[in-house]
């Protein structure tokens, strides 16, 4: 009789204990999650471009949350705003097969059953559009195991989708841009000529410099030196945030080494005094 109410009360203390793990290892992953997103923050302003720039990225407990302000001569927030379906499809695609860093960041929103809010902030009108993806529709995107070469087909297909959406777009004063499209292996735009201002005959004449003038050496060389600097200076803060988010997540680590004792002890039968000890020294 004595023995089976210890075996019962060492069953239920034991079913606590795990409970109790599962409840703090879950709170582990978001605090691992705060701790990354927090360390992300800190390199806000973060420059997009010409397109913008992201302004902030929080948890608030239930979701992380990019804030970005965009450059309304590129982006029609409006637009945006009014097709919100195109907006998700979009970013939903751009997640798929993505790099190894962007993968771990989405497994552990998964694990703590985060969403993903996006709210694109007009830099003249502050009006703002939102995209929002559940915590099931990340983990359906990380599940999603795509060819690679299909995946780059279906983002640049997602990326010309939201174009077209700013579309027809005054590129000059003579010519409107109506939409882009893929044909073969080429990327074309579609545009419509105000002939009073410029004939198609003088631009077929012309093709080579009209082809040259689209973007010029000089062009060519100034845009080509500014990505550089931009992609060397995110390399930069790629680098800081990952050894910053390093740093505090073995913080994190030995903060609770505690869990690896209920690790150690999850297959007890029966509770003995050592186990109690440890168990409480170690927390």
């Amino acid at each position: 009789m004595t023995g089976n109410l210890l075996k019962k009360s060492s069953g239920f203390i034991l079913l606590c204990s795990i409970s109790l793990l599962m409840l703090v290892m879950t709170g582990c992953q978001e605090a691992k999650l705060k701790t990354v997103i927090a360390v992300a923050n800190k390199q806000c302003p973060i420059d997009m471009g010409a397109v913008g720039t992201i302004t902030s990225i929080i948890y608030d407990g239930n979701n992380v949350v990019y804030t970005l302000n965009m450059n309304e001569e590129i982006t029609n927030i409006k637009i945006l705003k009014d097709n919100p379906e195109s907006m998700k499809s979009s970013i939903t695609m751009m997640f798929q097969n993505p790099a190894a860093d962007v993968k771990e960041m989405l497994k552990l929103m998964a694990k703590c059953n985060s969403g993903l809010h996006m709210i694109f902030v007009g830099n003249k009108s502050g009006e703002q559009a939102v995209c929002e993806l559940t915590a099931e529709e990340l983990k359906e995107v990380i599940n999603t195991n795509a060819d690679p070469a299909q995946s780059g087909q279906t983002k640049l297909e997602a990326q010309l989708k939201m174009a077209n959406l700013q579309f027809p777009m005054q590129a000059s004063e003579e010519v409107i841009v109506e939409k882009i499209e893929v044909i073969g292996e080429s990327v074309v735009y579609i545009c419509s000529v105000d002939e009073e201002l410029c004939p198609i005959s003088q631009i077929e004449e012309n093709a080579a410099e009209v082809k040259e003038g689209i973007v010029s050496k000089e062009d060519y060389v100034e845009l080509h030196s500014a990505y550089g600097k931009r992609l060397r200076n995110a390399e930069e803060s790629i680098r800081a945030i990952q050894k910053e988010m390093d740093s505090e997540l073995e913080k994190a680590d030995k903060a609770n080494t505690w869990l690896d004792y209920f690790v150690k002890y999850q297959d007890i039968e029966e509770l003995s005094r050592t186990v109690v000890v440890e168990l409480i020294r170690k927390a």
